[in-house]
């Protein structure tokens, strides 16, 4: 199967965002509304992408921490295709978001286990409950001190059984290569290696063809 590039659209600025999606939009599979984009402009971003870029998975990086089943709702209905809740939130919190996921055919949820201390044994309760992603995610304040996912992909693959799992954390056209033959891991997002360099489309079609 072949992998997924996300965009994680991580801008304050609505037009800037949709601006640059367009730059690499050729290349890109699913278009990430991103938690400070949502939280400047609420989900008219997702709304804005999903307009945009109608053939394209919108994902709405919601970070979901409480409400599992209402927060997942709205973000559905602006037009979510994939909605991100919390690892480290509550199980109740994941398991309402899921349930509630099952009344929008096509949404699936996704459990970021940023701060999550021990990914094997997360990642183990996130499958449990139903979960469709687990996404391995190393945040941009870990980046800066040096960590990447990869050890914490490969923790989790080994911990799960059959749940798909999604990669971010500092991925570029280079460390993207990693990922390709891990076979359950299915999309891995890339934020500033695409929106932080001179040419993004170019940087977008690298990092696709490395995941091919």
């Amino acid at each position: 199967m072949a992998k997924k590039l996300q965009l994680a659209l991580d801008f304050i600025d609505l037009e800037e965002a949709v601006s640059m999606a367009k730059k690499a939009a050729l290349y890109v599979d699913i278009m990430e509304a991103g938690t400070p984009l949502i939280k400047a402009v609420g989900l008219e971003a997702v709304r804005r992408l999903k307009k945009e870029f109608p053939d394209k998975i919108i994902n709405a990086d919601m970070k979901t921490a409480d409400v599992g089943d209402l927060e997942t709702k709205m973000a559905a209905e602006a037009g979510a295709n994939i909605v991100t809740v919390m690892g480290a939130a509550p199980i109740e919190t994941l398991v309402a978001a899921v349930k509630e996921g099952k009344n929008h055919p096509n949404l699936k949820i996704a459990a970021d286990t940023i701060g999550v201390k021990n990914i094997s044994e997360k990642a183990k309760e996130i499958e449990e409950a139903g979960a469709d992603y687990l996404l391995i995610h190393c945040g941009i304040d870990e980046q800066k001190k040096g960590k990447d996912p990869i050890a914490n992909v490969k923790s989790a693959l080994q911990a799960t059984k059959q749940i798909s799992v999604i990669a971010c954390g500092g991925i570029n056209a280079e460390t993207a290569k990693v990922f390709k033959e891990m076979a359950r891991v299915e999309i891995v997002i890339v934020g500033g290696g695409i929106t932080r360099v001179s040419n993004p489309e170019e940087a977008a079609k690298k990092i696709k063809e490395a995941l091919l």
